[in-house]
């Protein structure tokens, strides 16, 4: 019986080591066939390439581009840079540039005055409504590129300021560990996601290109207009000055923004009840009174009409 068993365990572990062979042979030889398909493909030119591209890709979205951008050209010099400034701010989303983002603008307001004046016109509009909804067309009209964009700010901000503590923490342990601020900011980069990440990332390919460290970090706390990004930058440039440790300066950093991301939590707890008011008075307080209250109006309405039949 024992011999029995040592065999079958001896051909299920031989099977299995052949099973493994197998697998890692075809894996090898996957590897060796993609390889020299690799080797045997012969590298296109750049016209190749575009020309490979759907006709739509070539020909239609170029021009159309060029469209949209001429149009957004004839704005003022200021308002592009307006634009440019808050697109920067928002990330460019949806690649966005500054003459597009006024060709929008310019498009939402043409369609907002156009559905505005069929709304004024329509008979079958009632009077009362139809200064009202042709008002609200033509401010949404108006108004809606700008709110979209301030939206995106204000949702990209949070964004920064929630990653920027863990983002702060990294940084204090890398340079810790004896790497400098540029190969702190490459770790950060190459283990995080999200907004601040692609901001770090765009500052380390700039200084690579030659500009200082002290300029690229100003101009990305102007690029990004956050607050505590511009303390974090302040900071940096003052310990870097006065010959401070980075570490420190990081560390310090650090600690205030969750102090300072408590202090906010406290004040969103606190505003809370006065909040909830309005909700609770119009919509809570008379459903109760309704569950409460109105099994006894009931019941007192059929005892007085009783005593009013007597």
């Amino acid at each position: 019986m024992n011999t029995l068993i040592i065999v079958i365990v001896g051909l299920v572990f031989a099977m299995v080591l052949i099973v493994a062979v197998a697998v890692m042979a075809d894996e090898r030889r996957l590897r060796v066939a993609e390889r020299v398909q690799r080797l045997h493909q012969r590298p296109r030119s750049p016209l190749a390439e575009e020309l490979a591209l759907p006709f739509h890709e070539r020909v239609l979205k170029p021009l159309f581009g060029k469209f949209i951008n001429a149009i957004g050209a004839m704005a003022p010099a200021e308002a592009l840079e307006n634009a440019r400034a808050e697109l920067e701010k928002a990330g460019n989303p949806m690649g966005l540039n500054a003459q597009s983002f006024m060709t929008l603008r310019v498009f939402t307001s043409v369609g907002g005055l156009g559905a505005g004046f069929w709304l004024w016109t329509n008979p079958a509009v009632s009077d009362t409504m139809r200064l009202a909804l042709a008002a609200l067309a033509v401010v949404v009209g108006l108004l809606a590129p700008h709110y979209i964009l301030q939206k995106s700010i204000e949702g990209r901000h949070a964004q920064i300021r929630k990653a920027l503590p863990d983002v702060i923490d990294l940084l204090v342990v890398s340079v810790e560990a004896g790497a400098g601020l540029d190969g702190a900011l490459s770790e950060v980069v190459a283990r995080k996601e999200g907004p601040l990440v692609d901001e770090f990332r765009r500052l380390l390919g700039e200084v690579r290109v030659g500009k200082t460290r002290k300029r690229a970090w100003q101009d990305m706390a102007d690029r990004v207009g956050e607050e505590n990004l511009n303390a974090l930058v302040g900071s940096l440039t003052q310990a870097e000055q006065l010959g401070v440790s980075i570490a420190k300066a990081l560390r310090t950093q650090s600690d205030a923004l969750r102090t300072r991301r408590s202090l906010q939590i406290k004040e969103v707890a606190a505003a809370l009840p006065v909040k909830m008011l309005f909700p609770l008075i119009f919509f809570i307080f008379p459903a109760l009174f309704v569950i409460l209250l109105g099994p006894g109006l009931l019941s007192m309405t059929e005892v007085l009409g009783a005593l009013g039949g007597k």
